[in-house]
This record gives structure tokens, C-alpha cells and sequence, in this order.
């Protein structure tokens, strides 16, 4: 990557879509990067409330939200109507009481996605496929290429289309603009959500090696769960 210049995310790939398939499994770091990715394009606006104490959520033409299915992916659709079906605006705090099915068909869509894609195996969804392989040793790059972007250019250069991924990687401290603050909101309110607890990652002493993603022990998998997922809020 030359100087100064914007990495792009390997494949195409959508922030939410980053953890999946580097460690095997969707977390709620991977919703709460996704809800903040679609606030960036438009589909969703994010306020905090008038008391700094919560967070108001209102998806782009909630009322017919089949008007955007040509520009967003299955798990972000999923995730756009729930938000919709739970009013306009939806608060952050009254979501965990019935957001529970929303969240587990967005995070089975995104494995659909990612068998479909070729990422994993379509019958050990685990596991990555030889190009999913490829795909998370790009991903260690693209992490590198956006942490030597910060090193030369400071915050400012991680703002606009990259702050999902440097949400998810954990680059941006969470008081410095609002969509980070939301973010770790959002891994806060779910924290407790079942089905959704973070695995444990196990001590290992690899430098960083980009490990088979049914084995979460290595370091990078820590990284992405412990630090960069919204800079350890789970």
C-alpha cells in the first residue's frame, strides 16, 4: 500500500463479516460494527438521547423497509428490519427484552453468506475453505495496512467509510466520536443476551499467526475478540 493511501477491505468484505471469518463464529462485536457500518451509508440513523443515557435508532424508510434490499446484504436486511418492527426511533435500552430473534437470524444469514461466498465449509461452518484461508491472512494485512494508516496520519485518517473496521479492530478509542461510544453501547446492552457470549480465548505464546478457525487460542483471535471488538466492551 502506497503512502497515505486508503486500504481497502479484502474481498469486499463488510465489517460485520471480518470476525466470522477470522475466528468461526459471529459475535456481538461483529452487530454492533455492522449497525455502525450502516449508519455511515445511510441506512440508519444513530442519536444519543437528550440524556446521554441511551441511544436512538431510526432505519431509513422504516415503514416499507423492502425499498433498500437491493443495496444491503441478507444479515444487514435482517438487522434493518428488526430495528424497524421495534419502532421509530428505536431506543438502545429497550432492545434486549425482544431482540433476541432478530439477532440470532442475523447472525445465521451471515453464516449463509459466508458458505455462500465460499469462505467456510458448507457442512463445518467452522472452518474455512482453502479461499477463506486466503481471505483471513488478507484480513492480517488489511488490519496492518490500517494500523500503519494511524501511525502516519493520526485519528483523522480513520474516519468516514473505515471507521466500522477500525471499530472492529479496535483503533479507535471509544469516547473520540459517537458511532464508537454507540458501538460499545450496543456490546454492553447484549452482554448478558444468551447464545451470545464471546468464547474464552486460550493463552498462547504465537506472534500473531493467523490460526484454522475453529481454534480461537491465537492471538490474533484474541485481538479481534478481547481488544479489537470495540476495545474488549464484551
Amino acid at each position: 500500500m502506497s503512502a497515505g493511501a486508503v486500504p481497502v477491505a479484502p474481498g469486499g468484505l463488510r465489517p460485520g463479516q471480518l470476525g466470522l471469518i477470522v475466528v468461526g463464529r459471529v459475535i456481538m462485536g461483529d452487530i454492533a460494527v455492522t449497525v455502525a457500518d450502516l449508519a455511515q451509508r445511510g441506512f440508519l440513523a444513530v442519536d444519543e438521547a437528550a440524556d446521554d443515557r441511551d441511544w436512538l435508532l431510526s432505519p431509513s424508510g422504516a415503514g416499507a423497509p423492502g425499498q433498500m434490499r437491493g443495496h444491503v446484504l441478507e444479515y444487514e436486511r435482517r438487522l434493518l428490519d428488526g430495528l424497524a418492527e421495534a419502532g421509530a426511533p428505536a431506543r438502545l435500552s429497550a432492545l434486549p427484552s425482544g431482540f433476541g430473534k432478530t439477532l440470532d437470524e442475523t447472525r445465521e444469514a451471515l453464516v449463509r453468506e459466508a458458505v455462500r461466498q465460499g469462505w467456510l465449509r458448507r457442512l463445518h461452518h467452522g472452518r474455512r475453505s482453502p479461499k477463506g484461508e486466503d481471505l483471513a491472512q488478507q484480513v492480517r494485512f488489511f488490519r496492518r495496512d490500517l494500523r500503519r494508516l494511524k501511525a502516519d496520519g493520526g485519528q483523522d485518517s480513520l474516519t468516514g467509510a473505515m471507521l466500522p473496521y477500525v471499530l472492529h479492530f479496535g483503533l479507535m478509542p471509544d469516547a473520540q466520536l459517537p458511532l464508537a461510544r454507540f458501538a460499545r453501547a450496543w456490546v454492553h446492552a447484549f452482554a448478558d443476551l444468551p447464545g451470545w457470549a464471546p468464547p474464552k480465548p486460550k493463552d498462547t505464546k504465537s506472534d500473531d499467526p493467523i490460526a484454522p478457525a475453529t481454534d480461537p487460542g491465537d492471538r490474533m483471535a484474541r485481538q479481534m475478540e478481547a481488544a479489537a471488538f470495540i476495545m474488549g466492551a464484551m
